[in-house]
């Protein structure tokens, strides 16, 4: 077989001859889809891609059902696509050298870890965090940058780990996809004390149980109601109510937060709602005494 891997790519175009042995991945690349969606089209030109359709380490990833797959490859590409905006803003640059971590909650199998490793480049390490300790994850084989800790979001061990990652010195960026419940409630927090970048994408409200049952909180219980009170729409509110939980800053010397929202049309679900947040440069304290000085003038 060729060192520059023509003939991987020759078996996987093999593959593509005979129906019965097309996977998900090559139908997505040979078909219309690809061409009409700028997400999955951007996709098709990555590494993640290649590796899909020739890396047997990716194997569950190139059969999954056809539907499932485009979704995850558009919310992945959505969410490194912000990163990398945020990033510009931040640095100059997505692929500065300055180290990046990237913490992706409740991140499932992956997806979005893998496109943010290619996307961020060799100064990036991507940490997927999910308590699922059944997924099969034998692409990380594949994934130098990534790793994976089977833990929960609430679990102390995770902001331990931040922690480290904002005293290195790294660019901290914490990211979700499509979280459900207080889970979203929950990155805000962890990224209002370690991360410079949020990239959040809300999904269903926090589930309605009774007071003694709420482990975290009372934090959005009673929208559903609410919603139907003033004739609105329950998942709008939640995005809404995240939004304006986020601070306006942030830290021990008061660092000011950049936030907004943005709907994203070509996500392939109606759950398109993304909470996007940039943490700026700390204020000094001398400048924190001035302003309070002026101020009081």
């Amino acid at each position: 077989m060729d060192d520059d891997g023509d003939g991987d790519d020759a078996l996987a175009a093999r593959r593509c001859e005979s129906n019965a042995s097309m996977r998900s991945i090559d139908y997505l690349v040979r078909g219309e889809r690809v061409k009409t969606n700028a997400r999955l089209r951007a996709f098709a030109e990555t590494e993640v891609c290649r590796k899909m359709l020739r890396d047997e380490n990716y194997a569950s990833w190139a059969r999954r059902k056809g539907r499932a797959l485009r979704k995850e490859i558009a919310e992945a590409m959505v969410t490194c696509a912000f990163i990398r905006e945020e990033l510009v803003a931040m640095d100059g640059s997505a692929r500065g050298e300055k180290s990046i971590v990237v913490f992706d909650l409740c991140s499932g199998k992956g997806l979005t870890s893998s496109v943010c490793a290619e996307t961020l480049g060799k100064n990036c390490e991507v940490i997927m965090v999910d308590s699922d300790r059944k997924m099969k994850l034998t692409h990380l084989d594949s994934e130098r940058q990534v790793v994976h800790f089977a833990l929960d979001v609430y679990d102390e061990a995770l902001d331990e780990m931040m922690a480290r990652a904002r005293a290195s010195g790294a660019r901290v960026v914490v990211c979700g996809v499509h979280l459900c419940g207080d889970l979203s409630r929950r990155s805000i927090e962890l990224w209002s004390k370690y991360g410079d970048i949020l990239v959040l994408s809300p999904c269903c409200l926090v589930r309605e149980v009774r007071s003694q049952k709420r482990p975290h909180g009372t934090f959005g219980y009673g929208l559903p109601e609410v919603a139907t009170r003033v004739g609105g729409d329950s998942y709008d509110l939640w995005n809404k109510l995240l939004f304006a939980h986020v601070p306006t800053h942030v830290g021990p010397f008061f660092a000011r937060v950049i936030k907004r929202q943005a709907v994203v049309e070509d996500m392939l679900t109606e759950k398109n709602r993304f909470i996007i947040c940039r943490r700026c440069e700390d204020v000094s304290v001398e400048r924190c005494e001035v302003a309070v000085a002026r101020a009081s003038v």
